[in-house]
């Protein structure tokens, strides 16, 4: 059974690096202003889209903190892009689910759209300008899976 596990993992890793494609670019403000492709060209960049009103949203921002803190020193950069239509509809969720990461909004859905976002949240990691992994919704039961295959993608 865990050589199974082992070969599946190893297959989903391999795959994510065939398939990689093109990211949609967007400009950031972060200490300076930027782009994600120029920011994914320094290392990985996680980018989740997250609403107000999504639930699993609420439970994959102290993932996406964790993130930030066990790999934002090698090289994982971490950006939650708010959809709601008005940001301030995000201050209430940002009090009670505090973030260590950046938040972007985008609020008439342009980013959202170029990366044909299915569901909320969705994430996606980009490299070098190319998502090369992306996964819908957020379940607690998989976060330490998902952080694994994140950090073998670091590791490369």
């Amino acid at each position: 059974m865990l050589k199974r596990t082992l070969v599946a993992l190893s297959f989903m890793l391999f795959a994510g690096a065939i398939n990689a494609k093109p990211a949609p670019d967007f400009p950031l403000t972060l200490e300076q202003p930027t782009t994600l492709h120029a920011l994914s060209k320094q290392g990985y960049v996680y980018v989740d889209f997250w609403a107000s009103w999504c639930g699993p949203c609420r439970y994959s921002f102290p993932f996406m903190n964790r993130l930030k803190a066990e790999l934002g020193d090698k090289g994982l950069t971490v950006i939650a892009v708010n959809v709601d239509v008005d940001p301030a509809d995000a201050k209430p969720f940002l009090v009670e689910h505090p973030a260590d990461f950046t938040i972007h909004y985008d609020p008439d859905g342009d980013i959202a759209t170029a990366f044909a976002v299915r569901g909320m949240p969705s994430s996606y990691l980009i490299h070098n300008g190319e998502i090369v992994m992306t996964h819908v919704g957020f379940r607690t039961s998989k976060q330490q899976q998902m952080f694994d295959e994140i950090a073998a993608h670091l590791a490369d």
